[in-house]
């Protein structure tokens, strides 16, 4: 039996849609830079919802590449890497989307 790879094709881009997702919270360098809190800084934003804790926005930001990765993935659903990408993306977009504002609503009434 013959096995057929899957092609590289506009679905792959959903790969590095992912990966970008990644890099926008991930600490780099010896500084520990992070290029959301950079931007988040450079626009003169705040980074969490209540001064030096709460709410992590950037990592709420963060979803605009998870749903891309997703639709697609989606979408091109035929060509090589979209599974793990749909699945990877899908996890953090119910991460991001429910869970993390669960976390931020028991942290409120908590504190």
């Amino acid at each position: 039996m013959i096995q057929q790879r899957k092609p590289l094709g506009v679905g792959t881009l959903s790969l590095l849609v992912l990966a970008m997702g990644f890099a926008f919270n991930f600490s780099w360098g010896t500084e520990k830079v992070q290029i959301s809190h950079y931007l988040f800084n450079l626009l003169d934003l705040p980074i969490y919802s209540n001064g030096h804790q709460g709410f992590h926005i950037p990592f709420m930001a963060a979803v605009i590449f998870w749903l891309s990765s997703v639709l697609i993935a989606r979408k091109y659903h035929s060509h090589f890497g979209t599974k793990v990408a749909y699945k990877v993306g899908g996890f953090m977009l119910i991460l991001s989307v429910m869970i993390f504002p669960l976390y931020g609503v028991i942290w409120v009434i908590f504190h």
